[in-house]
């Protein structure tokens, strides 16, 4: 029989949303599960467009706007007008993301310690190492970069 692998991870996404949603609440966060990774994108890229933050966390332009947006109003993110080009907007965490961000590592942490429970650090790099060129492939195949 033949395996395909897309089904397990489809469930591991949900069943990664589900325990966002669950340590969110636990924790109390200001911010949704939707909006989580457009706040990492800022944690890790302080002053990033929201080109660089669609193009990093894979998302379209309209719902990074929007989370954006919803994430400004929650004030845990600040927009600030390019100097050269007004029309480019850079965003960067307010003191109040900062505030959280040693709390939000840390359920993102929480979370890889159930995933690699049992695993030898070889095997986590394998199966990171594989799932990083399976995510290349398709990444190539649908920017038109591969044959067939």
């Amino acid at each position: 029989m033949e395996q395909y692998i897309n089904r397990t991870f489809s469930v591991l996404y949900r069943y990664g949303q589900r325990f966002f949603i669950q340590k969110l609440k636990e924790h109390k966060m200001p911010f949704e599960v939707g909006q989580f990774p457009f706040l990492m994108q800022v944690y890790r890229h302080p002053g990033i467009t929201q080109e660089g933050i669609s193009a990093n966390a894979v998302m379209d332009k309209g719902t990074t706007a929007r989370s954006i947006k919803q994430l400004e109003e929650l004030g845990l993110v600040r927009r600030e007008i390019d100097a050269s080009d007004r029309r480019i907007h850079h965003i960067y965490p307010t003191p109040e993301a900062l505030a959280i961000k040693e709390q939000v590592f840390e359920i993102i942490k929480d979370l890889h310690d159930i995933l690699y429970k049992g695993f030898s650090k070889e095997e986590i790099d394998l199966v990171t190492s594989m799932t990083e060129r399976m995510k290349a492939n398709i990444a190539d195949y649908l920017n038109g970069n591969e044959e067939g």
